[in-house]
């Protein structure tokens, strides 16, 4: 049985411009590469936005996540989940499944990053109701633009 370890929690405040006390969007990041996972915080950072990154290493702790078990069992409800499509064990095509069996999670919006894209991937993505699919770039420079399309549908789902 495969020990459970708390998920990595990076917070971040943005700079404080308005007198609008904006809650910190909550992020969940389930990716097995931590250098994704260090440029998506900077490109988060870089669009001013409020946020707390709740990062889950591989495809069981997002099913611990997901099924509320153990360590998770109270874990609060993210505004956002980013699964990367290519992990190992399970696929985020497992994950996007019982995403979406789970209730708790109804209206949650979920982006699929990759740095693959087949027509097949598009098919099965849009049939599980995925929000956004982003494609992982190779340069920092476009790196830094996912920041702005997360912001973009948190945006549209948090006004929702």
């Amino acid at each position: 049985m495969m020990k459970e370890r708390p998920a990595v929690v990076i917070q971040w405040e943005a700079s404080v411009k308005h007198a609008v006390v904006v809650p910190a969007a909550r992020i969940l990041v389930i990716e097995d590469n931590g250098s994704d996972v260090f440029l998506l915080t900077r490109a988060l950072k870089k669009q001013d936005l409020q946020f707390e990154l709740v990062h889950l290493l591989s495809g069981a702790e997002a099913l611990a996540f997901i099924r509320r078990q153990g360590a998770y069992a109270d874990a609060a409800i993210p505004n956002l989940i980013l699964v990367d499509l290519n992990l190992s064990k399970y696929t985020g095509e497992d994950i996007l499944r019982e995403i979406r069996e789970a209730r708790h999670l109804d209206g949650v919006p979920v982006c699929v990053w990759s740095s693959s894209r087949s027509r097949r991937d598009e098919a099965v993505l849009k049939e599980l109701g995925v929000a956004q699919f982003i494609t992982k770039p190779a340069g920092l420079d476009q790196f830094m633009e996912i920041g702005k399309t997360i912001k973009d549908v948190l945006a549209g789902s948090m006004a929702a």
